[in-house]
């Protein structure tokens, strides 16, 4: 997406920064294992706030930490030393050789170690947000949608020839008496799901009243005045007063840009961060051994190994 971010410079920049924290941390932590004391500094309340976040951000943390108030610091510094002291002593016991829930945690922290660098550098350019929007356009379309409330008639309370006339004379009384939206609940008998349904879209209504009933709603002008019906779903028959029918549309730019930054910048990182991880696994060379594979399944394995 970016172009300055393919330069090589860039790759080993982003790569030298990466070996550099964790070399910093490997040694904090073998030069801590000679004796039993525990340094506690600024750097290390640091890394250890980001790591508990799973935030990434320095300057964030930096800004965090200096508005500590002491009962907050003299907390954060006892969690750190907890923390460490046990993590010593699981060490020390061997805990972590062969460990597997100590393996993915490794695992997750070079992922996140990686994708806070990624995210740290990520700068999205306003060309970069119009493309993204124009290749996902149809992500962002505001499907049409109703607001009503309806009057239900039970149908499993009366057959169909008995339920109709109820519901016919119920349609003439809310008429006569311009009963509003808010009192439609007084009215009627319950229904299995909503009474009101507000900005809600056609899947969503069928599933409630079937898929006829829902066609003939969004097909219906909407006055917010008149009850209209009866209709007719599954569970019975319906009066309904419509109050809102929007056609789908597509937002202006202007309206979802932030979003549409977000989502562009999200993916960018995804990515990214997949690039990154892949350019570790591909530094290593796989030995199957003596399982054999085809040329399509290594490349599977390879696939897969990457991706995970």
């Amino acid at each position: 997406m970016l172009n300055i971010l393919k330069e090589p410079l860039v790759h080993f920049l982003a790569a030298g920064c990466l070996l550099f924290l964790l070399f910093n941390l490997v040694n904090n932590d073998f030069s801590q294992q000679n004796g039993r004391r525990i340094t506690v500094d600024k750097e290390r309340l640091l890394t250890f706030m980001q790591y508990r976040s799973r935030a990434f951000r320095p300057d964030a943390a930096e800004a965090q930490l200096a508005a500590m108030s002491g009962k907050q610091l003299q907390e954060l510094v006892d969690n750190y030393v907890r923390e460490e002291s046990l993590y010593r002593e699981a060490k020390a016991l061997g805990l972590d050789a062969n460990d597997f829930i100590v393996r993915q945690r490794l695992i997750k922290s070079i992922e996140f170690i990686t994708e806070g660098f990624v995210d740290t550098a990520a700068r999205i350019s306003d060309e970069d947000v119009d493309q993204y929007y124009a290749d996902n356009k149809n992500d962002y379309f505001v499907k049409p949608h109703l607001t009503f409330t309806h009057v239900f008639i039970d149908g499993d309370k009366n057959d169909r020839d008995e339920a109709l006339p109820l519901a016919n004379a119920k349609l003439q009384e809310m008429n006569t008496n311009q009963v509003p939206f808010e009192n439609s609940p007084q009215h009627g008998d319950r229904f299995p799901y909503h009474v009101n349904y507000v900005e809600r879209g056609a899947q969503f209504v069928a599933s409630h009243f079937g898929a006829a009933m829902s066609k003939t709603l969004f097909e219906m002008p909407a006055d917010g005045v008149q009850w209209q019906g009866p209709f007719e779903s599954p569970y019975g028959f319906h009066l309904v007063l419509l109050t809102n029918r929007a056609d789908g549309f597509f937002p202006t730019m202007d309206e979802i840009r932030g979003r549409v930054s977000e989502d562009a910048r999200r993916l960018w990182v995804a990515e990214q961060k997949d690039a990154a991880i892949k350019r570790i696994v591909d530094s290593y060379e796989v030995d199957l051994g003596s399982l054999k594979l085809s040329s399509d399944d290594a490349r599977d394995v390879m696939s897969q190994a990457t991706s995970e």
